[in-house]
């Protein structure tokens, strides 16, 4: 395994380890849960709550009307099939990567509630004036907002993760 992938390995496990000590359902690797299907994105990470006992119930009650429009009654047996909700999604990034697929990182984690982005500090890039990966993340997430408006998606570090981990007694 190379160094990049060994890192990226490493902060994976760490972020599961975090998640399930926070209470968190953990997945690795795979396609959010959502009422939409299958999506194409995959995500690093993901943490989930189960659903609240109180939304599923009233799920049940809605479906239970027989005045429901069709296509309404599948919006709700959708959202009923999903039995627990996407919290955190994490892309982890321990290389460089061009600008434009940051930008698409950033897209496909804006509508989350939290979409966390680590990067590692990582070598300078060949210009100075660039920065490291992380500042660059950091400037296309800006530019992003500007254009799209507000979201919930943070740039943090490697050793961001590794501080709160190892604030929480996570090893």
């Amino acid at each position: 395994m190379r160094g990049e992938a060994r890192k990226a390995f490493e902060m994976k496990d760490l972020l599961c380890k975090l998640g399930k000590k926070l209470g968190y359902e953990v997945d690795v690797e795979a396609r959010p849960e959502s009422e939409l299907g299958g999506l194409m994105m995959r995500y690093d990470v993901l943490w989930y709550l189960k659903q609240p006992e109180w939304y599923s119930r009233l799920l049940e009650i809605v479906l239970s009307r027989d005045d429901l429009d069709p296509k309404y009654r599948e919006l709700i047996e959708r959202k009923a099939n999903v039995k627990r909700q996407l919290l955190v999604a994490f892309e982890i990034e321990a290389s460089d990567t061009t600008t434009k697929a940051m930008k698409g990182t950033i897209s496909n984690l804006s509508k989350l509630p939290y979409g966390i982005i680590v990067v590692k500090r990582g070598r300078k890039e060949a210009s100075k004036t660039e920065g490291s990966i992380r500042n660059r993340f950091e400037r296309a997430l800006l530019e992003f907002r500007t254009l799209h408006g507000p979201n919930n998606v943070i740039v943090v570090s490697f050793d961001d993760i590794k501080k709160l981990a190892e604030e929480l007694g996570v090893k």
